[in-house]
């Protein structure tokens, strides 16, 4: 990914990340760079975002006389073949959930830390559910690919649809990238092919081709962040059985800040965020070697636990709200003001 001029900050800490409002880093890059602007100057440091498992920058271009690298990654064991050398390449690794640090020690790396995305609060909080109020509604979001679960999210649905004529699947899986969508060809839990179809004709097809009646089905296209909070809002639970984060979820987190509960992961960058208080949290997982463009190691989900929690929770909806409002707290203490301060005094250790 290259980078234009435009999209590099100026602000006061030097920060070379991407702007957007329709992909994860474009989000962070663009919360990052307005946070940091109304802190002191630090001259000489930058904050770039890191380029995968191969721990390089996204622009080299912006290097500086000292540089802190904003990484995630999920292919923790190719990770292991360049950790070395980026230890001696950068000052200071940050990583996107405890996860990543620990993985990033592994392999030597001592300058390192965990600083989580931020949520929004003018953006996302709680509210009423607007519409469809007769009918429960799971959502799920995250690009549609192996590594966040989707394909766990159809299996359980078709048979908890099949059990509940009242339930809704609200899908928000729009994926830029063919490559990625090509990784569900590996799913153990669904029939995916593969093929050069726009992304909403190939979500549609693989959802009916898997048993999902499309008439029950809220397929929403692609849309800018700050159309989210609506789209969270029509739904009572959130879906998430992601087999791998590298950091703690920005969509499930922006979705819990609604006070809507979530049925989770909590291994990998889910881990620094779900709690049996504000979630429902999976808790059978098989561990299970991924190789597609990388190497690593993931938790593989249940779809038989993922079925007795919406079972669960279709059947005690009265501690839906309850849950929902805890995961509004805890995701009110999770800022991109707070995010930034730590990443400024970071930089101010490193530039000293």
């Amino acid at each position: 990914m290259q980078l234009s001029t435009d999209e590099r900050s100026t602000s006061q800490m030097h920060i070379s990340m991407p702007k957007g409002q329709d992909y994860g880093w474009g989000i962070a890059g663009t919360y990052l760079c307005r946070e940091a602007a109304r802190l002191p100057a630090i001259d000489g440091v930058t904050l770039h975002c890191i380029k995968g498992v191969t721990l390089e920058a996204y622009a080299p271009e912006d290097w500086n006389n000292r540089n802190i690298g904003y990484c995630f990654f999920e292919d923790n064991i190719t990770l292991l073949e360049y950790t070395r050398q980026a230890a001696r390449h950068w000052d200071y690794i940050v990583a996107g959930s405890s996860w990543c640090e620990y993985n990033l020690r592994i392999g030597g790396i001592s300058q390192t830390a965990t600083v989580l995305q931020g949520i929004d609060g003018d953006q996302f909080y709680p509210g009423p559910k607007p519409a469809m109020r007769d009918r429960f509604i799971v959502f799920s979001g995250g690009k549609f690919e192996l590594r966040k679960g989707q394909d766990l999210v159809i299996a359980a649905m078709k048979i908890f649809m099949q059990r509940h004529d009242d339930v809704v699947l609200s899908c928000a899986w729009h994926n830029h990238w063919p490559f990625s969508l090509a990784t569900m060809q590996q799913s153990p839990v669904i029939t995916y092919e593969h093929r050069d179809l726009t992304c909403h004709e190939l979500l549609s097809r693989t959802l009916v081709e898997n048993g999902i009646p499309l008439d029950r089905v809220v397929l929403h296209p692609k849309l800018d962040n700050s159309r989210m909070r609506q789209v969270y809002l029509t739904s009572d639970i959130g879906l998430f059985p992601n087999r791998c984060e590298g950091g703690n979820n920005m969509v499930m987190c922006e979705y819990m800040a609604c006070a809507r509960p979530v049925i989770a992961s909590d291994t990998t960058g889910h881990g620094d965020v779900i709690r049996p208080e504000m979630a429902f949290p999976l808790s059978r997982y098989h561990p299970r070697y991924i190789k597609h463009q990388a190497e690593g190691v993931w938790f593989e989900p249940e779809v038989e636990e993922i079925l007795a929690l919406l079972e669960y929770c279709y059947t005690h909806r009265s501690e839906l709200r309850r849950t929902g409002m805890a995961a509004a707290a805890a995701m009110a203490r999770l800022t991109w003001a707070e995010s930034a301060l730590r990443f400024h005094a970071i930089a101010r250790t490193v530039g000293s």
